[in-house]
């Protein structure tokens, strides 16, 4: 370890080099990442909370749940303690023109109502639970609400954790002002029914039996990645990251031979004066490990600076699975070019190598 740490102190401008290199490839592939992961659950966040099974839509929606129309007469029979009604919709919140939410109906007494991080659930027709996401438009607890096309107001009594659906946030109301503010907003109000729901999510076995021939049984999962961008968005991201990762770890494993074949000579002095392959080669291992392990945390800091940074502003989340996984494969290949590097120290030969 002495004659690994006192070469990098010597040789300061070359290990710098190095560990530059590695500090702004870990950088941007934890960002990366971090920022892919993020937008990828932005557009289920608000779903994964509900822990279902599956979802029942009606056939011609075409897995589309905002095209999708159940009446009274298909769900009456389905509704149950592992089942619950949804009503989906989108509109603009009246504060801010640019900001899209995300409408869900629903039965608050239902597993679908939202575990409120604060102020408290729904309890009329009046009241709505939001996305902390629209704290960043200046919406507070006890603040009356509209929606762009419709007269109603909905007071805020509770906010909800990141609940965001297809990157826009949720407004949790009950079913009947679901059916109010969606038909309002898309000025249909004369064509409004007082039974339609956009979905039924259950819990436990498959429901494929219990569905007429207007409606289809599907698994969560096969329902998330039909969520219009969801599956091209999740694939681009992933083949790119993972070739930014090969690419990355398998430059700096080279990084790490070239820079220890670039001693040849000073190792062939070594091992003429008796040091053995054995010590050289842990000195090079102990200079590899120091180097990536330092390059990746510095690296993964300046990820999480920037991500806090950037809070609201960009679909930042860190997954710690992922980073470690990063992580070790970063290591795993440093590790191999380091391995490459004391192969090829145990076969130089003093003399040739002092020429």
């Amino acid at each position: 370890m002495f004659l690994a740490i006192n070469e990098m102190v010597h040789e300061k401008s070359r290990f710098a080099l190095i560990a530059v290199v590695i500090v702004l490839v870990s950088y941007l592939v934890f960002f990366l990442t971090a920022l892919a992961y993020g937008l990828a659950s932005s557009y289920t966040r608000a779903l994964d909370e509900w822990d279902a099974s599956g979802v029942i839509l009606s056939k011609n929606a075409n897995n589309n749940i905002g095209r999708s129309l159940l009446f009274e007469n298909d769900y009456r029979d389905l509704l149950g303690e592992d089942t619950a009604a949804l009503g989906v919709g989108t509109a603009t919140v009246g504060a801010d023109a640019s900001d899209d939410v995300a409408l869900f109906g629903i039965d608050p007494d239902s597993f679908l109502g939202p575990e409120v991080s604060s102020g408290r659930a729904l309890a009329s027709q009046s009241e709505v639970v939001v996305s902390d996401e629209l704290e960043r438009i200046g919406v507070r607890l006890g603040d009356a609400i509209t929606l762009q096309g419709a007269d109603s107001q909905y007071t805020v009594v509770g906010f909800v954790d990141k609940a965001t659906f297809q990157t826009a946030p949720v407004i949790y109301m009950t079913l009947d002002a679901w059916r109010a503010a969606a038909s309002e907003v898309s000025g249909m109000s004369a064509m409004r029914d007082d039974t339609t729901i956009s979905a039924i999510i259950t819990r436990g076995e498959e429901r494929g039996s219990y569905v007429s021939n207007r409606m289809s049984w599907q698994t969560m999962k096969d329902f998330t990645f039909a969520l219009p961008g969801y599956r091209a968005q999740v694939l681009t991201f992933s083949l790119m990251i993972g070739f930014l990762i090969g690419i990355a770890a398998f430059v700096l494993a080279i990084f790490i031979y070239i820079l220890t074949m670039q001693k040849k000579s000073i190792f062939g002095v070594l091992k003429a004066e008796g040091v053995s392959s054995g010590f050289i080669g842990w000195s090079v291992m102990v200079q590899v490990l120091l180097l990536s392990s330092g390059g990746l945390i510095v690296g993964l800091a300046l990820a999480l600076l920037t991500g806090s940074l950037l809070a609201g502003k960009v679909p930042f989340a860190v997954n710690a699975l992922f980073f470690s996984g990063i992580t070790m494969l970063f290591l795993g290949c440093a590790a191999f070019g380091g391995i490459a590097s004391v192969r090829s120290v145990v076969k130089i030969n003093p003399v040739e190598a002092i020429g």
